[in-house]
């Protein structure tokens, strides 16, 4: 009894530290290493669950709680004790709801042989399964060209996008024949993907593509607007400062600004620390490219909001209102008038068309130094920057355990690779 208790404590906790270390890979007050903090608590319980007893105990059991939480601990414990079989027995098995959990373990465990057994998935009739498949082989970075170039014509959408996720970069055959109608999709979430593939394979379609997505201005959508931002000159990032004034998008567009480390962006985010419905995304974006804490002086006191600034989620009482907090609850609000008096004083270090990350000129060690420091849910974005860059020769996996985040950064500091931030137009062919 006192093992089968400590098994379940072991259990229910990893569940819980799985959703704590999956929030903080998306949280704005996090650092890669406050990240890793959690994620050592988390594994620490799942070494816990390698008991042979724990099987039968706790891990079989949890998959009948249909709670996705329960689901990853047992599944990830049942891959460390070898039971590939059985895993993947249920993935195919189990309701789709449940193939989310048992997908996240597929994707961070070191079990042996589970490329080519996952591979072998895809050839099942299960289209839902043959995507959460193919999307973990995406994600381990073990997808074959063949089987890339044949899902990216497959009739499920999500399929496409996963194999162009996974596709670093694209084979020449694929760019020729298969992009074109991809970047012409009518499905935003295809053509976004087609857009950033195409980037990392040096296409310029798909740049072009990408602004007069923008440019049309209907309907928009982050990742665009995120890869114009990247990747414009100051005239495509005064086109972004000019969607601002449509207020349903400005949270979007202040977001992608936030990449763009131009010097019409700041203009535009310090303008917008004092409306409330933005201000801590103007401050955000404002911090990320020049460097500027939102600490101490710079924010205000925890638990102050400006005036006219929504309640908090917990305490509206609009019936409908979403009341799950999102990373932006999380961040600071800035204070105004500090930050307005730093900015006069600051604004001259920047030049127009030059391009700053952190208040550093733009270039390789400074793009590292960045996914080495930033908050967590920016790294995903400059992450993306670097596979494009550098044609996915380096690719950061930011949702992957703390161990291969690390060997992939030391990959790429001992490269040494030397980085411009030239507008991609200038770098497509």
């Amino acid at each position: 009894m006192v093992l089968l208790d400590i098994l379940e404590e072991h259990l229910n906790e990893a569940a819980f530290q799985w959703e704590q270390w999956e929030r903080a890979l998306m949280a704005p007050d996090f650092t890669l290493e406050e990240t890793a903090a959690v994620e050592e608590r988390l594994r620490a319980h799942l070494e816990g669950l390698e008991d042979e007893s724990a099987a039968e105990a706790v891990l079989r059991p949890a998959f009948e709680s249909e709670e996705s939480p329960l689901i990853f601990a047992a599944a990830y414990a049942l891959l460390a004790q070898g039971e590939v079989d059985e895993v993947l027995l249920r993935f195919r098995r189990d309701e789709p709801a449940a193939r989310a959990g048992i997908r996240r373990a597929l994707e961070l465990s070191e079990a042996p042989g589970l490329s080519a057994r996952l591979t072998g998935l895809l050839k099942l009739e299960d289209r839902d399964l043959q995507v959460h498949a193919l999307e973990t082989l995406a994600f381990r970075n073990e997808v074959s060209p063949e089987v890339l170039a044949r899902f990216l014509v497959h009739e499920e959408p999500r399929a496409r996008v996963a194999a162009l996720r996974g596709a670093l970069p694209l084979p020449e055959e694929a760019v020729r024949r298969l992009l074109p109608p991809l970047l012409d999709s009518s499905h935003p979430a295809i053509r976004a993907a087609a857009m950033e593939a195409g980037l990392m394979s040096g296409v310029g379609l798909a740049w072009d593509t990408c602004r007069k997505t923008v440019r049309s201005r209907s309907p928009l959508s982050p990742e665009p607007l995120i890869l114009l931002a990247m990747g414009g000159d100051d005239e495509d990032v005064s086109l972004l400062v000019e969607l601002l004034e449509t207020a349903e998008s400005r949270p979007m567009v202040l977001w992608a600004l936030g990449f763009s480390g131009r010097l019409a962006a700041m203009e535009a985010c310090v303008k917008y620390l004092a409306e409330p419905s933005v201000a801590q995304l103007a401050g955000e974006a404002l911090s990320a490219m020049t460097g500027l804490r939102l600490d101490g002086p710079y924010a205000l006191p925890p638990g102050e909001r400006p005036a006219g600034a929504p309640l908090p989620p917990d305490l509206q009482e609009d019936l409908d209102a979403n009341l799950v907090p999102s990373p932006e609850d999380d961040l600071p609000w800035p204070q105004v008038a500090a930050i307005t008096r730093w900015w006069d004083g600051a604004r001259d270090r920047f030049e127009k068309g030059k391009r700053y990350l952190l208040g550093q000129p733009f270039s390789g060690p400074v793009l590292v130094d960045a996914l080495e420091t930033s908050p967590m849910r920016r790294r995903h974005i400059l992450a993306r920057e670097l596979a494009i860059r550098t044609r996915g020769q380096h690719v950061i996996p930011t949702r992957a355990f703390f161990p291969r985040q690390r060997e992939s950064l030391a990959k790429v500091r001992s490269a040494n690779i030397s980085l411009r931030g030239s507008p991609f137009a200038h770098t497509a062919r």
